[in-house]
């Protein structure tokens, strides 16, 4: 009884383990190109500013730091993919905003809105 608990334990562990699904990729079809990242911290928390060539336009997206041993990473410059979650555009197209979850290499993501626009 008690090697059938252990297993059922272990399969259980092994379960919640393995329930966060790495995303797939084809789902990311937006390529986007980030030329630079910076980090602004705030009151309340650090936010990640990138700055991207996204169809052409110029925009900056923001998003909070990743921190890894108690130091916010910077986004290494580069080549990417993502996915629009949520577009806000304005029917007169005078105002736009829109949040993304771009796919990193180790397949992980980072979730940003627009936070500015440049020609």
């Amino acid at each position: 009884m008690k090697k059938f608990v252990a297993v059922l334990f272990l399969l259980l562990c092994a379960t919640c383990l393995q329930a966060k699904d790495k995303p797939n990729p084809a789902d990311y079809a937006i390529k986007m190109h980030i030329s630079g990242s910076h980090i602004e911290p705030y009151s309340g928390g650090t936010y990640l500013h990138v700055d991207t060539n996204l169809n052409g336009k110029k925009i900056e997206l923001t998003g909070s730091a990743v921190t890894y041993k108690r130091i916010d990473m910077l986004l290494i410059p580069g080549d990417y993919t993502a996915k629009l979650t949520k577009d806000g555009q304005n029917p007169d197209r005078a105002w736009f905003s829109q949040e993304y979850d771009i796919l990193l290499p180790d397949g992980t993501t980072w979730h940003c809105y627009t936070s500015g626009i440049s020609e």
